[in-house]
């Protein structure tokens, strides 16, 4: 009898001990998570603070959390002093012209590599991923070159035409992964009902790869939106610049003779913020599908 009055007792107090180890597992670990995510945020945060501030308190040697008086009328400055508003339609412009084009091509591409079978597969694969070790300095100069005798320079096709060539091995690759993580027998379904390869890879694929195919979209935004290489050597017009390219216009520059122009590193921390706004919407609007379209394409080779 007293035995199995005593068991009872021992599986409760285990049970309760596990509970507690994973109550106190869970504050742990949601603790850390706070504290790496201010660690992370932080770098926003002071964009933020130093764009509310005037630029004696930014130059100050004492930093401020939080200026004594925001001065809000710095983001109409932005404005005011350069036409940046058109500077960020053009970037919008940017990409809505290669976006479609990434995204078309590199579905593409990433479907032969994924599903047909045919001699070199592997190896022109294997040259494709091996293009994205090549440093984007190496191509600049044949490019450039390139570029200037087609007459494209101070265009923006230099900046676009890559996007409908394929997309780059990056996105061939994520597709890839994706599809191959699809079964083969909604091919095979497809083609018993008639459809060919390019019916199937449309109407069949391409709608369960919406999470893979956000991941790209987000992905190829946020680097077109903060390309500045190429609209800084492509573009000579004031009025074809970029967003990326017009926040140089307010950094504060020492004249030849030493003399320094008005400081305005507080219009450029607010430009920056200002730059940040699309991304962080983007990313937050489209945060389930970017992780669920990351973890996917990798379940298998």
């Amino acid at each position: 009898m007293s035995s199995t009055a005593i068991k009872p007792t021992v599986e409760t107090s285990l049970s309760e001990r596990s509970r507690k180890r994973r109550r106190v597992g869970k504050f742990l670990a949601y603790f850390m998570l706070t504290v790496c995510g201010l660690v992370f945020a932080f770098p926003l945060y002071w964009t933020i603070n130093a764009s509310l501030q005037t630029w004696m308190e930014l130059r100050s040697y004492t930093p401020k959390l939080w200026p004594e008086v925001p001065q809000w009328h710095n983001y109409v400055e932005v404005f005011q002093t350069h036409p940046f508003a058109r500077w960020m339609l053009n970037s919008f412009l940017i990409i809505a012209i290669a976006l479609p084009g990434e995204l078309i091509t590199a579905v593409s591409c990433a479907y032969g590599f994924a599903r047909f079978r045919f001699k070199g597969n592997g190896f022109w694969f294997m040259v494709m991923l091996g293009t994205m070790m090549i440093p984007g300095q190496v191509l600049l100069i044949p490019q450039y070159l390139l570029f200037h005798h087609l007459g494209w320079v101070n265009t923006y096709i230099p900046l676009t035409i890559g996007a409908w060539l394929g997309g780059g091995a990056f996105a061939i690759f994520l597709l890839r992964q994706f599809i191959l993580s699809l079964p083969r027998d909604l091919d095979e379904a497809a083609m018993m009902d008639g459809a060919g390869p390019f019916r199937t890879l449309w109407q069949v694929l391409v709608p369960l790869m919406q999470p893979a195919l956000i991941t790209l979209g987000i992905l190829a935004f946020l680097g077109h939106w903060n390309n500045f290489m190429g609209p800084f050597i492509y573009l000579r017009k004031y009025e074809l610049f970029t967003a990326a390219v017009g926040l140089r216009f307010f950094q504060t520059v020492v004249a030849a003779g030493g003399a320094t122009e008005k400081p305005r590193e507080h219009l450029l921390m607010a430009g920056s913020a200002i730059m940040t706004i699309p991304a962080v919407l983007l990313f937050v609007l489209a945060q389930r599908y970017f992780v669920r379209g990351v973890v996917m394409s990798g379940l298998k080779m």
